[in-house]
Order: C-alpha cells, then sequence, then structure tokens
C-alpha cells in the first residue's frame, strides 16, 4: 500500500509538472481570434468560414483609397469578397497583419493594423485594416470593414 502512494506521488510530481493551467481567454483574444479567424479562411479559400465571421445582416464593406487623383471610400456587398475567397486556390490569399491595436467597451470592439497581402506569394498591396467587431450572443461578428491601400513603401510595412 505503502509503494502505491509512493508511486503515485512521484507520477503525479513528474507529469504535474506538465500540467499547464487553464487560462481564460480575454475579449480581447476572443476579438483577436476573429481577426486571425479570417485570414486563416482566406489562407484556405474557405468562403463558408469567412462567411460564418461576418454578421449576417452586414451588406457591405469599404475599402478607401485614391482614384484619379480623388481621395474617396468605395462600397460593395460582402458577398463579393466572400465569392472571391471561395473561387480562389487554397494558399493563393495570404495577409500578413502587424500588431494590432485593440480596443473594446462592452460589446463593441476596434482592430486596427497594419497589413500586407500576398496574391499566389507575390506582394499584391499593403495598407491598414480596420475592423468593428460586435458580440452578438456568445460570439464575436465582423460587423464593419475598411481598409487603405498603397502598391508603394510595402516593404517595410510590417516592420
Amino acid at each position: 500500500m505503502r509503494r502505491i502512494a509512493i508511486v503515485t506521488a512521484v507520477v503525479g510530481m513528474l507529469f504535474g509538472g506538465f500540467a499547464r493551467p487553464i487560462v481564460a481567454q480575454t475579449a480581447e483574444d476572443e476579438v483577436r481570434a476573429v481577426v486571425d479567424a479570417l485570414f486563416d479562411a482566406m489562407r484556405a479559400s474557405d468562403s463558408a468560414a469567412v462567411r460564418e465571421l461576418f454578421h449576417p445582416e452586414m451588406e457591405k464593406m469599404a475599402s478607401s483609397g485614391v482614384r484619379d487623383g480623388v481621395a474617396g471610400v468605395g462600397f460593395g456587398p460582402i458577398s463579393g469578397f466572400v465569392e472571391a475567397v471561395g473561387g480562389a486556390e487554397p494558399g493563393a490569399l495570404d495577409e500578413k497583419i502587424g500588431p494590432a491595436e485593440i480596443r473594446i467597451d462592452d460589446n463593441l470592439a476596434t482592430v486596427f493594423t497594419p497589413y500586407a497581402f500576398h496574391y499566389n506569394g507575390n506582394l499584391s498591396h499593403c495598407g491598414v485594416n480596420v475592423f468593428l467587431i460586435a458580440r452578438v450572443g456568445e460570439d464575436w461578428r465582423i460587423v464593419g470593414l475598411a481598409d487603405t491601400r498603397r502598391r508603394q513603401g510595402c516593404e517595410e510595412w510590417l516592420k
């Protein structure tokens, strides 16, 4: 009996040292996970996973830029973005992001992060993503998305 107690104690000490404590996810971790999941789904060309991350009533995606020398904002249905992701070869769409500034109040979060977008391994453009993310029930969903886009100066963008 004593031998069993000693063996149990030794095994407990050995394997207990490998156990990691369970850490509750913070709201910031949950919001960041939504952004990371979007880019993972894009890389996988998984349009269903992308669609699931957006609020079901979100219809527009905004993108700012300069056309014909005039600054402006373009709007389009989010469905076009989702379809483009599904139509890409897996691995063709790769958006890398830099440090994210996340702000949360109650059920609303913003994420501001630089990015560099690669298509088929080639740098396409870079800029800043701005996400508006809201808690819907137990989940966080993207309710707004805007980005800037440039083709110059991307080499230093994410450093």
